[in-house]
């Protein structure tokens, strides 16, 4: 019987140690995972708001599911999407020192899409342009590189597997190469457009959202559910998770901004214009919660400020960032 008991509490005792080995094993890893995520967001940190180069805004095709998947947009640090004509929206990526080799599909200017490279100061990558846009690229100077006349086969090179017109594709290394060959000033004279905190907060005051779709027209839908595993908004369209072709992963956001403005129709195709001049409000989402924010804007050319409710400039956690621009009469849900 002793022999019995002894050979219990040794098991017990193995059992234990192995069950405490277990949970510093798990603690261990939580602590790393931390660490990874600190440096992940030291990183982005340190990379933004202490480099001095130039963005580079691309134009991004959304205009239906044969767009889609894109492919390079993971590696963007700011997107803008915004309404163009028809039910769709185009999106502006911009990219700060990468080396990403693929980005697109590449589509057409916008005129009022200018209007935010110019704020950031970005060289501005497209394919050809409205009427509008082509008249303001002039007006306005902008550092643009179209591939209709620019290095063909080397900035920006063709997919032949897809359809045209979404099969074009830039590569960042040569449309900076080709940037500083035609004399495009490299470095920024500007402050950037957001501020960034070093480290991820949580937003205090806010309220909180773990869903919000954004209803662009009937037929596109833009959604956002939250990831409380990465602490991150992972991004649908119309129901479907959106995923990046180069990673084949889905595309997740760590900052988004939403506000509408007043648009119309300016011409017998439908082309739109943008009333982004003035001033208004909207929201702010980051780690699951939402705040309200206000934002105004003095001129083409100058920079969108955005504040919270108390008049404090908005700071944004240390991550990318979507800004979704909506039609003025868009619906927006929250849950």
């Amino acid at each position: 019987m002793k022999r019995i008991i002894a050979i219990i509490v040794i098991l017990t005792l193995v059992f234990s140690i192995s069950a405490c080995e277990k949970d510093v094993e798990t603690i261990n890893q939580q602590v790393n995972n931390q660490k990874e995520e600190k440096l992940d967001e030291n990183k982005f940190y340190e990379k933004i708001t202490s480099s001095v180069s130039r963005p580079v805004a691309i134009m991004i095709d959304n205009d239906s599911d044969v767009a889609r998947p894109q492919t390079g947009l993971e590696d963007a640090y700011l997107i803008y999407e915004i309404m163009v004509e028809g039910t769709s929206t185009r999106m502006m990526a911009l990219f700060i020192d990468s080396d990403t080799t693929k980005v697109g599909p590449v589509r057409s200017s916008r005129h009022y899409f200018l209007d935010y490279a110019l704020e950031n100061d970005a060289i501005y990558a497209h394919c050809g342009y409205s009427p509008q846009a082509a008249n303001d690229i002039i007006s306005l100077g902008i550092n643009n590189i179209n591939e209709i006349n620019s290095n063909n086969g080397k900035n920006f090179f063709r997919n032949k597997s897809k359809k045209a017109p979404h099969n074009l594709y830039a590569s960042l290394p040569e449309l900076l190469s080709y940037a500083e060959k035609i004399g495009y000033r490299k470095e920024t004279n500007k402050d950037k457009v957001f501020s960034y905190r070093k480290t991820d907060d949580d937003l205090v005051h806010g309220e909180s959202v773990n869903k919000i779709e954004l209803e662009y027209s009937r037929d596109y839908l833009v959604s956002y559910k939250y990831n409380a595993e990465n602490g991150m908004y992972d991004r649908y369209i119309n129901g479907e998770k959106h995923y990046s072709e180069s990673s084949g992963e889905g595309l997740s956001v760590e900052n988004i901004l939403v506000y509408k403005l007043t648009n119309y129709s300016i011409d017998s195709v439908g082309r739109q214009n943008l009333e982004n001049i003035g001033s208004g409000s909207g929201f702010y989402l980051s780690n699951g919660k939402s705040v309200p924010i206000t934002w105004s804007k003095s001129s083409r050319g100058g920079q969108t400020v955005y504040k919270t409710n108390n008049g404090e400039e908005l700071i944004l956690n240390p991550g990318n960032t979507f800004v979704q621009i909506m039609p003025q009469g868009a619906n927006i849900f929250m849950e």
